[in-house]
């Protein structure tokens, strides 16, 4: 083949990509660098297409260790937010209310660039009930497949493969996860 039609074929591709990944509403989504970035929203994998998650294991913020690989077999819903976020302040209570019903899906925080102070404040200001690992780096964020680096707040849901199933890079909304959450707890 030309080089030219394989930089082509390239270009398209990714422009197919991008704009599968598009944004909805026009809303702009926070990073851990105050940067704008163009995937955001609501993406669910079907199974054939869902990647293997990392290992993702940690000290949590309370003190105690939490290896993700220990929930296989299990729903989890695996939350990035950093206390100095406001899509993450706005996204909490949907997520704090989901995590108390969804007694079939296990929730997980990763706490991204926070001081272990701000951290607590901020788990005891919006109640959150399940840990988090804290990730001061951002170095389990950066491992995590089909999120783009520094995207704070983003969530994955990870089927009972320990696989990453859907994806939220934004603020998530009420009732976008549910539907999702129940047809992969039914898989």
């Amino acid at each position: 083949m030309n080089r030219r039609l394989i930089v082509a074929a390239g270009v398209l591709l990714l422009a197919g990509l991008l704009a599968g990944c598009g944004r909805s509403g026009g809303e702009a989504v926070t990073t851990a660098t105050g940067t704008d970035i163009s995937t955001f929203g609501l993406s669910v994998f079907a199974p054939g297409d869902r990647p293997e998650l990392p290992v993702v294991s940690g000290v949590t913020v309370d003190g105690g260790y939490l290896d993700l690989s220990s929930l296989r077999g299990k729903v989890v819903v695996l939350n990035a937010w950093a206390s100095w976020c406001e899509p993450c302040k706005e996204e909490l209570p949907v997520l704090v209310s989901l995590a108390t019903a969804q007694q079939d899906v296990v929730f997980v925080g990763l706490d991204v660039k926070d001081q272990p102070d701000e951290a607590n404040a901020m788990i005891s200001t919006y109640k959150i009930p399940y840990p988090s690992i804290v990730d001061r780096g951002a170095s389990i964020l950066l491992t995590i497949p089909t999120v783009p680096p520094e995207a704070v707040p983003s969530t994955v849901v990870i089927d009972k493969q320990g696989r990453v199933a859907a994806r939220v890079i934004g603020t998530v909304k009420p009732g976008m996860l549910e539907p999702v959450l129940a047809a992969i707890a039914a898989e």
